[in-house]
C-alpha cells in the first residue's frame, strides 16, 4: 500500500506513526494547505514528497492509496477525486455527511473495482469480532447502552467565542459525529440498522451539539448511545440479556477489556494492548493481501448503515447540516 496522506490534524501523528511501524504500508507523500504544515509531518516521517495540491498528488504514479484525514465536509468530495482518479481510498470517520454521497462513493468504487474503507477504530478489533462471536452466552437481548464522553480541548475556544472545525456545523462537526458515532458504529456493527431513531442533543448557540443521547429501537430491545464534548465521564459499554451481560472498557473505540458476565458461571475476560490503530493498520494489509474485495463491500454496506442512522439523528436532533 503505497499511501498518500489527506491532512495535517493532531491525530495524523498517531495514524503516521502506526502505518510506519506496519509491514505492507509505505506513506509517501503528504497534503498539505500549507507547504510549512506539510514538512513537519514529512520530515518526522521520513515522508519522500509534500504536495499542496491534491490534483498534483493523486496524478502521482507512485501512489495507489490515499487516506483522508480532512474536516467531516469534505471526505465526501476529497474521497470521491481519488477514486475518479483510479486511487483506492481510507477515509477518516465519519465516513460521508450523507447517506446518498456515500451511495456514489460505494457505486464509483465497484464499478471501478477499488477498495474504500472507513478508518474507525473497532473495523479490525480482536475484540470487537469476539464480542459478535459471544453474543449468544447473554441470551436473548434486553438493552444495550454505549457512553462515549470526552471533554474537547477546543470546547474552551468555542466558549471563548472562537468556533474551531469541530464545532463548526460548515464542517459537519459536534458530539454527533465526532464521538457519538464510535457508540453507533459498535451498535450498528453488531446488530445491524435499527428501526427506529431519536437524538436528543444540548446545541450550542451555532446549532451544533455539545451532548446528546441517541436512542435506537431494535425489534426486541433498545440501544442508549450517550456522548459529550462538553464533559468527560468513565466510558464503555454494556450489552445486557436474560442469562449475563458483555462490559466493555475503556471506551467503544479501543474495545482494550471485554468481560462476559453470566450466573452461576465463571466470568471470561479478553484483554489486549491499548493501541487499536495497529490492529486497523495490520487487519487491513491482510485484507489487501487476501484481494478480499467481498469483505471490503460487506464493511460498506454497515458503513452505510451507520451514515444513514447519523443522518436519521440529526434530523430528530434538529441539527441543520
Amino acid at each position: 500500500m503505497k499511501i498518500g496522506a489527506i491532512g495535517t490534524s493532531f491525530i495524523m501523528d498517531t495514524i503516521l506513526e502506526n502505518m510506519a511501524a506496519t509491514e505492507g504500508i509505505d506513506c509517501k507523500a503528504i497534503f498539505s494547505r500549507t507547504y510549512e504544515k506539510g514538512k513537519v509531518l514529512a520530515d518526522k516521517f521520513n515522508i519522500g514528497k509534500i504536495y499542496t495540491s491534491l490534483d498534483d498528488m493523486l496524478e502521482d504514479d507512485d501512489l495507489d492509496w490515499i487516506y483522508v484525514c480532512s474536516p467531516n465536509s469534505i471526505h465526501y468530495e476529497q474521497s470521491k477525486k481519488a477514486l475518479l482518479a483510479g486511487k483506492h481510498v481510507l477515509c477518516e470517520k465519519p465516513f460521508t455527511t450523507t447517506s446518498e454521497e456515500l451511495k456514489e462513493l460505494i457505486s464509483i468504487a465497484k464499478e471501478k473495482h477499488l477498495y474504500l474503507f472507513e478508518a474507525i477504530l473497532p473495523m479490525f478489533h480482536p475484540n470487537y469480532k469476539l464480542i459478535k462471536e459471544n453474543l449468544p452466552l447473554i441470551g436473548n437481548l434486553k438493552m444495550a447502552s454505549g457512553t462515549f464522553c470526552q471533554y474537547s480541548s477546543r470546547y474552551d475556544a468555542l466558549l471563548a467565542g472562537n468556533v474551531p472545525n469541530v464545532f463548526n456545523p460548515e464542517y459537519s462537526g459536534g458530539c454527533l459525529m465526532d464521538l457519538n458515532m464510535y457508540n453507533v458504529y459498535f451498535m450498528v456493527g453488531l446488530f445491524g440498522k435499527p428501526e427506529s431513531v431519536e437524538y436528543h442533543a444540548s446545541l450550542f448557540e451555532n446549532g451544533i451539539d455539545t451532548n446528546g443521547i441517541l436512542y435506537m429501537k431494535y425489534k426486541d430491545f433498545m440501544c442508549q448511545c450517550m456522548a459529550a464534548k462538553d464533559a468527560f465521564c468513565e466510558n464503555g459499554v454494556q450489552i445486557l440479556g436474560d442469562k449475563g451481560y458483555i462490559k466493555v472498557t475503556p471506551s467503544p473505540s479501543t474495545c482494550q477489556n471485554v468481560t462476559i458476565v453470566r450466573r452461576k458461571e465463571e466470568d471470561i475476560h479478553f484483554e489486549l494492548p491499548e493501541n487499536p490503530w495497529s490492529y486497523e493498520m495490520i487487519g487491513l494489509v491482510e485484507l489487501i493481501n487476501n484481494e478480499d474485495f467481498d469483505e471490503c463491500y460487506r464493511r460498506l454496506d454497515v458503513a452505510l448503515q451507520v451514515v444513514e442512522v447519523l443522518e436519521e439523528a440529526r434530523k430528530s436532533g434538529g441539527l441543520n447540516f
